[in-house]
């Protein structure tokens, strides 16, 4: 892209894929590190799709909270 007050091109090809990889690898990372579960939720949304919980539980992400909620329940 062509920058008038230097006169010459300033953003290439390689710096615009670099910001969208990092904006998508930040995304991603947000959403599977950031607890959501403070937003709430319909029944209907619940019903609709797993939760972010289950992803994670799936994944072996959250077995030590799972270790202290059964604890913490009997």
């Amino acid at each position: 892209m062509y920058d008038p007050s230097i006169g010459q091109t300033s953003l290439t090809t390689i710096d615009v894929i670099g910001v969208l990889f990092g904006h998508i690898l930040f995304g991603v990372a947000a959403t599977l590190l950031i607890d959501w579960s403070w937003i709430p939720l319909s029944a209907q949304q619940k019903d609709s799709g797993r939760s972010l919980k289950d992803i994670k539980r799936s994944w072996g992400w959250d077995e030590k909270e799972d270790h202290q909620d059964e604890s913490q329940s009997s």
